[in-house]
């Protein structure tokens, strides 16, 4: 398979990983979704309901979008025990700090936050390809390509911003 090359970016994320048996463990997280807010905005409008109630309706379902993060974020801590701190990121690999000893070799599923609100969380599974005391490089094996392409916007979107804030400085 031929390897791409991904854009790579010093940032802070939250994460959780858990450790492997071996490399073909099946992962614990497939993904999930909360709503499209801007396609049941879109619906609600061409319903031909009053204003009032679209309002109503959309302000509920950014709470319960809300109340569904947090109990989802509760469910992944359970699964995957173990934060990390995600210091670089790309579309083929991460670096995290090694806080838990982590060895060249040693395979593990991950989790990155990307954002808590709404939330958004792409998982991979991978291998440790470089390891000191400091820090650990994950290469990822198995990556579905809509956890990649959310990696790959956020740190588009990322670079943008370090970019803005160092032209204002």
């Amino acid at each position: 398979m031929e390897k791409r090359e991904f854009a790579s970016i010093s940032l802070y994320l939250k994460g959780r990983l858990r450790l492997l048996t071996d490399k073909d463990e099946p992962s614990r997280f497939s993904g999930f979704g909360l709503s499209d807010s801007a396609a049941d905005a879109e619906e609600l409008t061409n319903s031909h309901t009053p204003e009032a109630m679209v309002s109503f309706l959309l302000n509920m379902n950014t709470k319960l979008d809300a109340i569904l993060s947090h109990l989802k974020h509760d469910q992944l801590e359970m699964d995957f025990p173990s934060p990390i701190e995600v210091i670089e990121l790309s579309g083929a690999d991460l670096t995290i700090k090694n806080t838990h000893g982590l060895t060249e070799g040693t395979h593990i599923e991950l989790l990155v936050f990307l954002s808590d609100f709404p939330l958004s969380v792409a998982g991979a599974c991978g291998r440790i390809s470089k390891a000191d005391n400091e820090t650990a490089t994950v290469e990822f094996d198995r990556i579905s390509a809509e956890d990649r392409e959310k990696i790959v916007h956020h740190v588009f979107v990322e670079e943008r911003r370090q970019i803005r804030t160092q032209r204002l400085t």
